[in-house]
């Protein structure tokens, strides 16, 4: 997973299909690390094996299901992103 940090640390919005907030996103899509850093973007990868999928905000859900290619349309709430995420991977605990 990336924390992909803008620019402007004000810019809420949508930049390369990641979703920021207060100049912050999340991403599991390894692709588009180089795209945010040619745009001055700052890019950090979290590498936090111990964490459970269980223990994750709805945000860090949402960049795992990217990153792993799973669909998340129309699901907001976090058991809803729990369930999805663990019917699609044979580990779901994220390590």
């Amino acid at each position: 997973m990336y924390k992909i940090t803008a620019p402007n640390n004000q810019y809420t919005g949508l930049s390369a299909g990641v979703n920021f907030s207060n100049g912050v996103g999340l991403t599991g899509r390894k692709e588009l690390v180089n795209w945010f850093k040619e745009h001055k973007y700052k890019v950090e990868e979290i590498k936090d094996e111990s964490k459970s999928v269980d223990d994750m905000t709805v945000d860090e859900l949402k960049a795992y299901a990217e990153g792993k290619g799973i669909d998340l349309t129309g699901l907001t709430k976090k058991d809803d992103i729990l369930k999805k995420i663990k019917g699609s991977t044979p580990d779901p605990e994220g390590k």
